[in-house]
């Protein structure tokens, strides 16, 4: 059981005065280290932007079988629940990258996921993955390895986070500069939709979920924080 280090009011006083962000219209290739991570951190920016018919990729990185032990078909399951709350964001499956990288083995297959990456991205393109310091390694590694084809390539890169919401606080972010993208009321309940769709990872029969409610007050924030990078 995952304790946050402190309340989501304490974040919000904390972040209230970061900028306000208007993100660029480019192509956009999302980085998913697992499925609902794309919802959990940029959900609202992918059902804006969508909604402004901005062209989005979301990269797999991997389907997220091992998130419990002993699970058969754990990753069958996570990717179709993935697809489902893709298609309510405005992303339909035929923009699904699917790279099927060992979960919790990123780290030691970034060289591989650079190599994936770059023929997705330019100096037009506008490159989204988690932090690099995001307290998970998963996303540590797909953060890195974004900012190195960024840096090959040109292309425009955001940072997003969701541990560091429990695992951290304010301090953990000092020197980090941050912006706030600000969701309207469809790309709320669009991103909450699509959070239902990630069935397995609200529920299990152990009656310890992966995201219980307690995890769930930051994706119900009115605005997405990224990295200004």
């Amino acid at each position: 059981m995952i304790v946050p280090l402190i309340s989501d009011d304490t974040w919000k006083l904390a972040l209230e005065e970061e900028s306000v962000w208007n993100p660029p219209t480019d192509r956009v290739v999302i980085v998913a280290p697992h499925p609902d991570d794309e919802t959990l951190g940029a959900g609202g920016l992918i059902a804006t932007l969508r909604r402004r018919n901005v062209e989005i990729t979301v990269v797999a990185v991997t389907d997220g079988e091992n998130a419990y032990e002993a699970t058969p078909n754990l990753g069958l399951i996570r990717s179709r629940e993935q697809e489902e709350a893709l298609q309510v964001l405005g992303v339909k499956p035929d923009h699904i990258l699917r790279l099927r990288i060992p979960d919790r083995y990123i780290c030691e297959h970034e060289d591989e996921l650079i190599d994936k990456l770059l023929p997705l991205t330019d100096s037009d393109c506008h490159l989204v993955a988690p932090w690099t310091g995001d307290f998970h390694p998963d996303h540590e590694a797909c953060g890195r390895a974004a900012k190195e084809v960024a840096r090959r390539t040109g292309a425009k890169l955001s940072l997003y986070f969701f541990w560091t919401w429990h695992r951290g606080e304010p301090g953990t972010l000092r020197g980090v500069p941050l912006r706030r993208f600000l969701l309207d009321s469809d790309a709320l309940h669009s991103k909450e939709e699509a959070l239902r769709r990630h069935r397995s990872q609200l529920n299990h029969p152990s009656g310890e979920p992966i995201l219980p409610d307690y995890l769930l007050g930051p994706i119900r924030w009115p605005y997405e924080v990224f990295t200004a990078e």
